[in-house]
């Protein structure tokens, strides 16, 4: 995080937990998701726990590759916006490429443990960070471990009356 007013770059460590539907899994799908994260500041000129948080709304298209039996891992790639709100609202576009492995090879949706590496190319201004003080968050490059539950997003089979 650089903070402009004195010149300070400090080191942050964010993490974060959220949710996030994906579409079927043939090829390209929609997805979306919710995340919140911490981020705390090694720069001791923040007032009290040197703490903020941030509130993400991600929306975007994910290309994963086409299930194939006897094959449980699979490619993704996506690209993101990400619409964020901390003590100012922010925008910022994330590409990620990933891998699932899918725990259930039967199922319409995929399912499974995901790893996936992130990067958002752009600063992110935040106005008001603690005690008055503006700052960016530098282009970052970050990972996410997941994993995909079978649910409401499942694939509907017509009855046959």
């Amino acid at each position: 995080m650089y903070f402009p007013g004195n010149k300070d770059t400090a080191v942050v460590h964010p993490w974060g937990l959220g949710i996030r539907a994906v579409g079927n899994g043939d090829r390209f799908s929609k997805t979306g998701g919710l995340q919140i994260q911490q981020v705390k500041v090694s720069n001791r000129s923040l007032p009290d726990t040197n703490t903020l948080y941030i509130f993400d709304f991600l929306a975007g298209l994910e290309y994963m590759t086409p299930k194939v039996q006897g094959k449980p891992l699979r490619f993704t790639a996506s690209a993101f916006g990400d619409f964020g709100l901390s003590n100012n609202f922010f925008m910022a576009p994330i590409i990620s490429a990933g891998l699932l492995y899918t725990s259930d090879e039967a199922a319409n949706t995929p399912t499974g443990l995901t790893f996936n590496i992130f990067y958002r190319p752009t600063e992110v201004d935040l106005d008001d960070v603690g005690g008055g003080k503006s700052g960016r968050l530098q282009p970052a490059l970050g990972f996410k471990v997941g994993y995909i539950f079978e649910g409401f997003w499942t694939t509907k089979e017509k009855s046959k009356d």
